[in-house]
């Protein structure tokens, strides 16, 4: 027999306050603030309505964390995909598996469309532009950018953040930082240049 996905009133006001504190703060309420909000004299109570929660297939858990209750409806349009590093200087071997996701809820950056990425940054090239080595920067998928842009640039098998400049004979690359030069190519049938996307966001860790 199939399980039953249907939630009584109290399973669905849980799920509701669980989904309702994710999507404003980014990450869940404790088993204490569920506790009480609704008003339960223990937290077995709590336990009790996250296990039928996740057994529906509504609720996740990330191990080891006390605000580890992950609802899925909701951690599905705020998660963007990390798939690598990019370099802010020479192009470096583009990288497109997934290593992690990031919730950036508090950002006001939500993945519903799925058209967002995110990529550490390598290098110092877009320093004056306020984009740091170490730095991860989210990126709208799009195939046009204006000249001041940030954009994700691929070169071939590599990838470069830069601003795009374009003439009817050359596309340039080039840096925010005084002491780097622009990448300049000369436009033919044979160059295989593609911009993946506009940045849209910075995120760094401890700020």
């Amino acid at each position: 027999m199939a399980r039953s996905l249907e939630l009584t009133k109290k399973q669905k006001a849980v799920l509701n306050y669980i989904e309702t504190y994710y999507a404003r703060k980014g990450f869940s309420p404790t088993y204490e603030e569920i506790a009480e909000r609704f008003g339960f004299g223990s937290y077995n109570s709590v336990t009790d309505y996250i296990k039928v929660l996740k057994k529906k297939g509504y609720l996740d858990n990330e191990a080891g964390k006390s605000r580890g209750i992950v609802p899925i409806r909701i951690a599905r349009n705020w998660s963007i995909p990390l798939v690598g590093t990019i370099t802010a200087g020479e192009p470096i071997e583009a990288v497109q598996n997934i290593e992690t996701y990031l919730n950036l809820s508090t950002m006001g950056i939500d993945n519903r469309n799925e058209d967002k990425f995110a990529l550490r940054v390598r290098g110092n090239s877009m320093i004056n532009r306020g984009i740091r080595d170490g730095d991860i920067v989210i990126i709208r998928k799009q195939k046009e950018v204006g000249k001041r842009d940030v954009a994700a640039v691929r070169v071939g098998n590599d990838a470069t953040l830069k601003y795009v400049e374009r003439t009817k004979t050359r596309i340039k690359l080039v840096p925010d930082n005084n002491r780097m030069k622009p990448l300049s190519y000369k436009i033919s049938p044979e160059l295989d240049i593609e911009v993946l996307g506009k940045v849209i966001g910075l995120y760094r860790d401890g700020v």
